[in-house]
């Protein structure tokens, strides 16, 4: 009967912990994009997005990092849980804790604070494609290593290549890129 109870308590944590995967993807999108509605100074070309934390609507973009941060951590934990047995899945699932960390701090340490911003920015950027890389390499199941790894290279190619394109290319864009 306990076994029963725990296992019925760990399917709904892991229910819970999904939600919160696709509500911290798309909730703190949601609220980034209206602090760029409502700030008429915002400009794509011309500014980062981290600007609008320190902007009129600072709260609408601040707290897209918080809530996106808290949601994407209690993911890991539903990941950890459901996949956490192999060494490199259990790094992998530390690395987007370590992220959704990473994440949060961005809405405390605002672009005002350059070096605490960047580099919770930065890891950010980085420990996310690396988590999914680790638990791609990891996991035993064949959909979930896929997807996983896909999404891990996709981010790290966005990273790392999209930059370079927009630099090179006469696209006349500013460097406003999503941070969550």
């Amino acid at each position: 009967m306990f076994k029963e109870v725990q296992k019925t308590k760990n399917l709904l944590f892991q229910r819970l912990a999904g939600l919160c995967g696709i509500l911290g993807s798309i909730l703190p999108l949601v609220l980034v994009l209206s602090a760029t509605v409502f700030s008429t100074w915002f400009s794509w070309n011309e500014n980062a997005l981290s600007e609008l934390g320190v902007g009129e609507q600072a709260y609408l973009f601040n707290s897209a990092m918080l809530i996106g941060g808290a949601l994407n951590f209690i993911f890991a934990l539903g990941l950890y849980k459901y996949l956490g047995r192999e060494k490199l899945v259990r790094a992998g699932v530390v690395s987007i804790m370590l992220s959704s960390v990473s994440l949060a701090i961005v809405g405390v340490f605002t672009v005002d604070y350059h070096i605490p911003h960047g580099l919770a920015a930065f890891g950010y950027f980085v420990l996310s494609p690396i988590g999914f890389l680790l638990i791609g390499s990891g996991t035993k199941e064949d959909i979930i290593r896929k997807l996983s790894f896909a999404c891990g290279v996709a981010a790290l190619l966005a990273i790392l290549v999209l930059p370079v394109i927009v630099l090179a290319l006469p696209l006349n864009v500013g460097f406003a890129v999503p941070e969550q």
